[in-house]
């Protein structure tokens, strides 16, 4: 392309944008503003001067702008001398509340806060939870209470989700809880609380759960009511995109009011010397657009397709000629210069490369018929999207593509459709109830074709992320099959694939071990690795309504390691913080044997003198003996592996007591790595056991900032005069360990091992 016709907001300039935006955020550590603001200044007088400079421009520009937005919503998350301290704050709810048996989860704008009377600077959205209070927390409701903060954390694991890059997405303050409601019951009328009265409607109308809950999504953006078992469904169908009110569904309502406004056109002849039929149905479909996405709540990914869509009925209002590809670059123009932090967001990748796709595999290929041209969107997404599916979620469905040819029509043409017709004609309450009835019956009918297609073989297959080399061969080999027939060797682009699809995740050689010991909070979890097989002790946390840790760390860093399969799993004791996750990993890994403490109810029970030999490393159960009585913390599994003269003792939550009676065992308790008894509380680890291990590592596995001050200092302190060094999940994420005859090596500290300007310390 000739230099000086790049035009200012064209498809060169707008991926110099987006690849200044993404670039942005692979930083570290966020410059100081005063370089942000003025990278962003220099790129923004680039961009306007023409010539090379423009996409240039565009790139520093998209690269500072990016940052300024970043510094932006970093600057107001909580000054950390304000955490675990309560403090008094007003505002009101935003969004839909979502209400629990024991739990109520709200997002609060806070418009004062103040601690013992003093007014402190608190601004930005508040992740709030409220448990065991009967009065439901109402949309739009102004509050006065007592809140417990921290700034926004998440666990860091392999395969984990990234808490804290959504916070800074969505701009969150802080997190944190309700201690007491000093005044409440004020409903501000708005768009929030239309919402909540629609998705009672809504509930009181639909007697079927999973339905009523589908279409409370579809409607108001309310996913709160989905069971985990549905969104199970859902992902191994690769139907996910649907439950969410996309930006296909916006534009479709679009469309539709402007077809209305069309034939109104069409029946009002003298319409036609005021306003142009185009310009018309233009601003009828970003009316009904607006309209939709009032409903669905206008969180940040629904504004965002807004601004795409009105970036081009504008232009379509300004009668300014724009070709497929000239569309799509002004609306990924309008949704980066509206939000740079859209690029931290799936659904941004998704939905443009969806489209991008389309558009490189489609374009000028003659369309046959309907149903043809559809199938074939069909397969070009399918195909295209797969790289990117695996990177965000982990996960490729096969009945994919087969699931959404049936379902894309149905919710988009069937169940939106008389749903919107049911809410908008909710004043003639018999038209509306049937319509509504209606619409369950398609919902029933949707649920219950995917719940089949789920439980076909191989529906879903698991993977772990793909580094950037293997996620670049797999775009290069959708990129390569999507070209046309006569292309040579199109045909072999799919082995491409085969890094992401088959990858090699070396293991321990032979005689070696590796040590995974997961950030689950306060808990315990710890994956231990052989050359050719794979064991878990304990489980992670897991509450009613809360966190799991089995679904939501343990299953997916399993993944990302590499454990295909578990052999065993060991239950230290039944505690929660130990067992909680069970029930998830066991759903994943069913034909795992589990060993388990007295008196855990599952599988067998674990003896002192059980010893197994996998891949030349020895596994010995050292504690409880046999017909130990099931006294809880006391009765836990204590496992000791060995590759060779190297060792690491898994002790769970024993006590004092057992701490004596094995220290009086050595040296067969002698080893390199210690897993701190009960996270490292201060009535453990007692000097004689200490003594009896000599470890060089201690572990303690335990929540950042939690309560119980676990690890203890004294503890932390003794492993120290020990000569061992300490580590702690709660700072440094998973901790990822390897011995080997050779010695114990540190191979990853998880916080650490891939920095973030958007993490916590």
């Amino acid at each position: 392309m000739d230099a000086d016709r790049i035009a200012p907001f064209g498809r060169a300039v707008a991926l110099a944008l987006l690849g200044g935006c993404l670039c942005a955020f692979l930083l570290a550590t966020l410059p100081p503003i005063a370089i942000c603001v003025a990278l962003g200044a220099l790129g923004a007088l680039g961009w306007q001067r023409g010539g090379r400079a423009r996409a240039v421009g565009a790139f520093a520009f998209g690269f500072g702008w990016a940052l300024v937005h970043a510094h932006s919503a970093m600057a107001q998350r909580l000054d950390p001398a304000l955490e675990d301290r309560p403090l008094r704050v007003k505002g009101v709810v935003v969004g839909l509340p979502e209400a629990g048996i024991e739990r109520q989860r709200f997002e609060f704008h806070t418009a004062f806060a103040a601690i013992h009377g003093q007014p402190v600077d608190l601004r930005g959205t508040l992740r709030l939870s409220r448990w065991r209070d009967p009065a439901p927390i109402r949309a739009g409701e102004r509050l006065e209470m007592i809140v417990v903060l921290r700034r926004p954390r998440g666990l860091r694991n392999p395969g984990g989700f990234d808490f804290e890059r959504l916070a800074l997405e969505r701009r969150y303050a802080a997190t944190g809880h309700v201690r007491e409601f000093l005044q409440r019951g004020t409903i501000e009328p708005g768009v929030d609380a239309w919402r909540e009265a629609v998705a009672h409607r809504i509930a009181i109308a639909v007697a079927d759960l999973e339905a009523s809950a589908l279409l409370r999504a579809l409607a108001v953006g309310d996913q709160a009511a989905i069971p985990d078992s549905l969104w199970q469904v859902f992902r191994a169908t690769g139907t996910t995109h649907l439950v969410a009110i996309s930006g296909f569904h916006i534009g479709l309502v679009g469309a539709f009011a402007a077809l209305i406004a069309g034939l109104v056109h069409r029946l009002l002849p003298g319409a036609g010397r005021r306003i142009p039929r185009r310009s018309l149905a233009a601003w009828a479909a970003l009316a009904g657009a607006g309209g939709y996405s009032l409903l669905a709540g206008l969180s940040l990914p629904v504004q965002r397709t807004l601004a795409m869509l009105a970036a081009v009925l504008i232009a379509v209002v300004l009668r300014r000629r724009l070709g497929a590809g000239g569309a799509l670059a002004l609306a990924a123009l309008a949704v980066l210069l509206f939000d740079p932090l859209a690029v931290l967001n799936a659904g941004f990748w998704l939905s443009f490369g969806g489209v991008f796709w389309l558009l490189f595999a489609l374009d000028g290929r003659p369309p046959g018929g309907w149903w043809m041209a559809w199938t074939r969107a069909q397969w070009v997404a399918s195909v295209a999207l797969l790289p990117l599916g695996v990177a965000w979620f982990q996960q490729t469905s096969l009945a994919g593509p087969l699931a959404n040819v049936a379902a894309i029509p149905w919710v988009s043409f069937v169940m939106v459709p008389l749903l919107l017709l049911a809410i908008g004609l909710a004043p003639l309450a018999v038209v509306s109830d049937l319509l509504m009835r209606v619409a369950a019956h398609a919902a029933r009918a949707y649920l219950d074709l995917l719940q089949w297609i789920a439980t076909w073989p191989l529906a879903a297959i698991d993977l772990p992320p793909p580094d950037p080399l293997t996620l670049a061969l797999a775009v290069a080999g959708a990129a390569i099959v999507l070209l046309p027939r006569a292309v040579p060797g199109r045909l072999l682009a799919p082995l491409l694939w085969l890094p992401m699809l088959w990858p090699r995740l070396p293991g321990p050689a032979p005689g070696s071990v590796d040590l995974t010991v997961l950030d689950v909070g306060q808990g315990l979890a710890v994956v231990v690795r052989t050359a050719g097989h794979a064991l878990l002790y304990d489980t992670g946390p897991a509450r009613p309504e809360g966190f799991d840790a089995g679904a939501a760390v343990v299953v997916p860093a399993l993944r990302a390691i590499g454990v295909r399969r578990l052999d065993r799993v060991v239950i230290s004791h039944g505690d929660g913080d130990h067992a909680g996750g069970a029930e998830a990993v066991l759903r994943s890994h069913p034909r795992a044997d589990v060993l388990a403490g007295p008196g855990s109810g599952r599988g067998r029970t674990c003896e002192a003198g059980m010893r197994w030999t996998w891949d030349g490393v020895d596994f010995e159960i050292l504690h409880p003996p046999e017909h130990f009585p099931p006294l809880g913390n006391e009765a836990s599994c204590v496992l000791r592996v060995a590759a060779g003269e190297r060792a690491v003792l898994l002790p769970g939550d024993i006590g004092a007591i057992v701490e004596q009676r094995l220290a009086r065992a050595a040296p067969v308790v002698r080893a390199d790595v210690l897993v701190l008894p009960h996270h490292g509380s201060r009535g453990g680890s007692s000097p004689a056991l200490v003594a009896a291990v000599a470890p060089r590592i201690g572990v303690a596995s335990a929540g950042h900032r939690n309560r119980f001050g676990h690890p203890a200092p004294e503890v932390v302190d003794r492993l120290r005069g020990a000569g061992a060094d300490v580590l702690h999940t709660g700072t440094s994420g998973a901790i990822r360990l390897r011995l080997s005859p050779s010695g114990v090596q540190v191979r990853a500290l998880e916080r650490r091992s891939v920095p973030r300007a958007w993490q916590e310390p």
